[in-house]
């Protein structure tokens, strides 16, 4: 229970770090409110995938992982730069990239496998370390059993995804063609500067 009422409040900062990634990506593919929903759905499950991975390992590694700062620091680095390539391709895929073999292959998986877009994102934006999510991660290091740590976690995430829904109602946008061209720019945007924090991040806990 504490852990959705932590989710509760702590919603609006969650949202705040994931709408910059959504809202584009959203208004830049065109679609509806449904199909938006059905793309929020998968990016949450993710991102619950996510949270249950950093469960796990608050059952495994105790308090001691909450001294690792640089070990942090380091796989949260690598998310960023995950997702920043992600939202990259994801504004590009329409678009043949000439000379690149591994774009036109991870291209030629989201066709065939649309929804890995907005679950690898969402997965990594789970990973992304937050004051909320420390406190987390805090309760779930102390809860003594691994089912207690999911729990922790599972109920947290429940208690933030609520702030998400609203994220599906840019769908009504979608046929204001200059919203797409400011969406493509903002996505290009928010994907460098993830890439400049994750650069950081990664710099500073391989030395």
């Amino acid at each position: 229970m504490r852990g959705f009422l932590l989710g509760l409040a702590s919603g609006t900062s969650c949202l705040a770090f994931c709408a910059p990634v959504l809202v584009p990506l959203f208004l830049e593919e065109g679609k509806s409110i449904r199909g938006n929903l059905l793309s929020l759905l998968q990016f949450l499950g993710g991102r619950l995938g996510g949270y249950l991975l950093l469960g796990v390992f608050a059952w495994g590694a105790g308090a001691v992982l909450a001294e690792a700062t640089r070990a942090q620091g380091l796989v949260v680095g690598v998310a960023y730069v995950l997702l920043a390539g992600l939202l990259l391709l994801a504004v590009l895929r329409k678009k043949r990239l000439a000379g690149s073999c591994a774009a036109g292959g991870a291209q030629a998986w989201l066709r065939r496998w649309p929804a890995l877009l907005p679950v690898g994102m969402g997965f990594l934006a789970g990973l992304k370390i937050c004051p909320p999510l420390l406190l987390a991660f805090t309760d779930a290091t102390g809860a003594g059993s691994l089912a207690g740590s999911l729990l922790v976690f599972l109920t947290f995430f429940a208690g933030t995804s609520i702030f998400f829904l609203p994220v599906a109602l840019v769908g009504a946008f979608r046929r204001v063609a200059e919203l797409k061209i400011v969406a493509k720019f903002a996505a290009v945007i928010v994907s460098l500067y993830y890439l400049y924090l994750g650069g950081l991040l990664i710099a500073g806990g391989v030395t």
